[in-house]
């Protein structure tokens, strides 16, 4: 009895050592993780940020040229009307054709005018949905106190874990957690369903074998007599791939609290198309229409420009 009781004690403080120093792995893995995983998550963002100001400002460089092309335009028609008046120096040509020619002149001035407010608006709506999207809602994922608190674990927070994890001996007794999500294992993995049937899911020795063995014929009409998916319902040790408990909880703690988890996404990708895209779009409809009108108006005031020009050539003929 003597010699039992000293393999037990041994057996039991290798098994707590050894889930300790797991544990304390375990963790440095998580902070490492944490931070690895938000550095990955602003770099993203800050490319998303470069993205809303490149769309905006695919609009407002077009709109800079047009504006000063529209101002020496506006010019141009204020001098004619001013300088070539026709009946200055020479008789005057009819009314109704210096009436038409005028006409051009004046059409000409409002269309570009309505264009410069046009492109000036579409400009202004541009930079200013830029900046609100860039200061509320693509905002950089740079983690809180709380979340950085949450992140970090203590070594005593190794006294909340379950007995089972405590003193778990490996290749003797197996995991009661399942493989994380993502990983190689997961073709090995069960699905949390059979891990759920298995009788080491919840962890702990007590009731185990009767488990174990009021499910043995489910699970052999489940996996269709097959040893090796039995082994896995099962979660034999040394052929069941598993993780500890505490790995769960994370995993539990992530899909909780996505904005709390490396990515800010739990553990999914995240949604494709990108948020920012359908952002950009939707404040688009606020100034694409000024924008379209502005090069349309632009163009109808060149038009009237050049007509008004054709005029005046006719009217300088005749009255020479």
């Amino acid at each position: 009895m003597l010699g039992g009781g000293a393999v037990v004690k041994q057996a039991g403080i290798f098994g707590f050592t050894y889930n300790r120093e797991n544990y304390k792995f375990d963790q440095g893995q998580r902070w490492g993780r944490f931070n690895a995983g938000r550095a990955n998550e602003i770099k993203r963002f800050a490319m998303f940020r470069e993205d809303v100001a490149d769309l905006a400002a695919v609009s407002i460089s077009k709109l800079k040229i047009y504006v000063p092309v529209l101002t020496m335009s506006l010019g141009y028609v204020l001098t004619v009307f001013v300088e070539a008046r026709s009946g200055l120096k020479f008789p005057a040509p009819p009314t109704f054709a210096s009436g038409l020619y005028l006409q051009c002149l004046g059409v000409s001035f409002a269309f570009m005018t309505l264009s410069i407010w046009l492109c000036f608006h579409a400009a202004m709506r541009a930079q200013i949905a830029m900046v609100q999207l860039r200061t509320r809602r693509v905002r950089l994922p740079i983690p809180t106190q709380r979340q950085l608190d949450s992140a970090r674990r203590i070594l005593s927070t190794y006294e909340e874990q379950s007995v089972y994890d405590m003193f778990r001996l490996p290749f003797v007794m197996p995991n009661s957690g399942n493989t994380p999500p993502g990983s190689d294992d997961d073709s090995k993995a069960p699905s949390k369903k059979e891990a759920d049937k298995a009788g080491y899911s919840k962890g702990g020795l007590p009731g185990v074998a009767a488990k174990v063995k009021g499910k043995m014929k489910d699970l052999k009409a489940e996996t269709g007599g097959s040893k090796k998916e039995l082994a896995h319902a099962a979660r034999m040790p040394g052929t069941t791939a598993g993780a500890p408990s505490w790995i769960d909880k994370e995993i539990e703690a992530r899909e909780a609290f996505p904005k709390a988890s490396p990515s800010t996404f739990g553990v999914e990708a995240p949604p494709e198309p990108y948020e920012h895209f359908e952002l950009v779009r939707q404040a688009q409809k606020d100034y694409w229409c000024a924008e379209a009108y502005g090069r349309v108006t632009f163009l109808f005031g060149k038009m009237h420009l050049i007509q008004s020009f054709a005029y005046w050539l006719v009217l300088h003929n005749i009255a020479e």
